[in-house]
């Protein structure tokens, strides 16, 4: 843990730092290079460095978010995971979109939920995103299903979107790695789901159902309270 701390100290400070003013001086480079006679591979070159310096911004910040992820105490307190569906569907205005979502009674678990809340969040923006990869016009379903197994429930997340290719579905929990239908952000979300439930104590998991793709995590169910 003390190595880790140092570790991040360095990524979030010594590396971030000069690195934001980088991104401020090419930044201004590139604002001047509007109002001047500059060549357009100048332009091109500002513009590239300018991205490369925005990809390492992200990459260091997923890398101090997962860090939280893996390490921050928890506080554990009864969450009514129906509920958390719910919130979470709308709080990203999901039905907006043409999405509908399935989403029947569950138990509760025991969890933070505020990183229970995260966990979900990314999962219903990756079936956002699979759906508006998918073709015009298809379904643009959501269901959540619950099985209990012993002390723990798996959560199941199927949606009716593209899905994942089988090799990448070998890597979709790796560190920074984005499906190619997918090519945008830092790569980190199913990263951090997983590092969430397994800090948790839980597990997490990826199948394919007729092309689409369906996410499961476990937590710890609800003990009830002695008398």
């Amino acid at each position: 843990m003390e190595n880790m701390q140092k570790i991040m100290s360095v990524f979030t400070h010594d590396l971030r730092n000069p690195l934001l003013n980088i991104q401020a001086l090419v930044q201004d480079l590139g604002e001047q290079a509007k109002h001047q006679n500059v060549g357009e591979d100048a332009k091109e070159t500002l513009q590239m460095l300018q991205e490369s310096a925005n990809r390492m911004d992200d990459m260091i910040v997923a890398a101090n978010d997962m860090y939280h992820c893996m390490f921050d105490e928890l506080e554990i307190e009864a969450v009514d995971m129906h509920d958390m569906f719910l919130r979470c569907f709308a709080s990203l205005k999901l039905a907006d979109e043409g999405i509908a979502l399935d989403c029947s009674a569950m138990p509760k678990v025991d969890a933070d939920p505020l990183r229970v809340q995260r966990i979900v969040l990314e999962l219903l923006s990756n079936a956002k995103k699979a759906m508006a990869a998918n073709v015009a016009d298809s379904p643009r379903n959501i269901r959540i299903s619950a099985i209990v197994e012993q002390d723990m429930i798996w959560f199941c997340v199927e949606d009716s979107g593209c899905g994942f290719d089988r090799h990448e579905m070998e890597r979709v929990f790796e560190p920074f790695f984005s499906g190619q239908r997918f090519a945008y952000g830092a790569g980190m979300g199913l990263t951090r789901a997983k590092a969430l439930v397994e800090h948790h104590g839980g597990q997490m998991s990826i199948d394919s159902v007729a092309g689409h793709a369906l996410v499961g995590f476990s937590l710890v169910k609800r003990k009830k309270p002695t008398q």
